[in-house]
């Protein structure tokens, strides 16, 4: 299983919003090498929650799809022109 840890910033985010959060995994781009882009973070349980381990880090519900890999990521709050957005940091595109 990955190794998930969450920002102050990010930790922050999600608590004011009260919510689990899930990870969700792209489909796989086959063009001469397997890639996958980085999966989006969003708010809420995920519509297919049997695809899904969760646990509890550092206070947040976090769901986990059971074909993450077995790296470490951090969830980060991205900031632009105002608008805020929760991201994945640490992912490998191939």
């Amino acid at each position: 299983m990955a190794t998930l840890t969450i920002t102050n910033k990010a930790l922050e985010y999600i608590k004011s919003h009260g919510k689990p959060v899930y990870l969700e995994l792209f489909q796989v781009i086959n063009c001469c090498i397997d890639i996958r882009e980085s999966p989006s973070v969003r708010l809420g349980p995920p519509h297919d929650p049997h695809n899904y381990s969760f646990e509890e880090i550092q206070g947040i519900m976090v769901y986990i799809p059971h074909e993450l890999p077995a790296i470490p990521l951090t969830i980060t709050l991205s900031n632009f022109l105002g608008f805020k957005k929760l991201v994945v940091e640490g992912w490998p595109l191939a």
